[in-house]
């Protein structure tokens, strides 16, 4: 939208009262997502209820508490469905404790997509957890390496365990 940011959300805000968008996935990393005045701008012009948190489970607690966004995207919830909409649920009833609990299971795994790439770390652990046979990754996206696929692989077995605990207990 350019270097002036504020209309660029004005255009935002003007594309969703003409039904032309009809839902914003909001995907800027911050440090600390309750500080966030871009967020605050955005909301200020379009209903919130319009607006999903987009970069998964690292920001999600925060985003639907302190901004009251009414839902989250997730890569690694491929991994750990049932986990991931736990934490979901857990925001819904306002059990905010139990729903950084659950994140935090996420965290690992969410490092290591940031380290190395979100899409390559994921097409590996889908493999990985015997998900499916991804096969080869696609061109111009390198691999991970041995030491990053045998790096990755605690990570998600403990998503894996995780996971079956939250069933187990359920």
């Amino acid at each position: 939208m350019g270097a002036d940011l504020l209309a660029g959300l004005d255009a935002v805000a003007k594309l969703v009262d003409e039904g032309i968008c009809m839902a914003i996935k909001y995907a800027v990393v911050r440090k600390n997502p309750e500080e966030d005045i871009y967020l605050a701008e955005l909301i200020k012009r379009v209903d919130r209820r319009k607006v999903i948190s987009g970069i998964g489970e690292r920001p999600a607690v925060a985003h639907l508490r302190h901004w009251e966004l009414v839902g989250f995207t997730t890569g690694s919830g491929c991994l750990a469905p049932t986990l991931s909409a736990a934490i979901y649920s857990a925001c819904r009833a306002a059990d905010y404790g139990r729903a950084q609990r659950l994140r935090s299971r996420f965290m690992d795994l969410e490092d290591l997509r940031d380290e190395w790439g979100p899409a390559r770390v994921l097409h590996h652990a889908l493999e990985l957890a015997g998900i499916a046979r991804t096969g080869p990754i696609p061109p111009f996206v390198s691999e991970l390496s041995a030491e990053q696929r045998n790096r990755t692989r605690p990570v998600v077995q403990e998503l894996l365990t995780a996971q079956e605990e939250l069933a187990v207990g359920s």
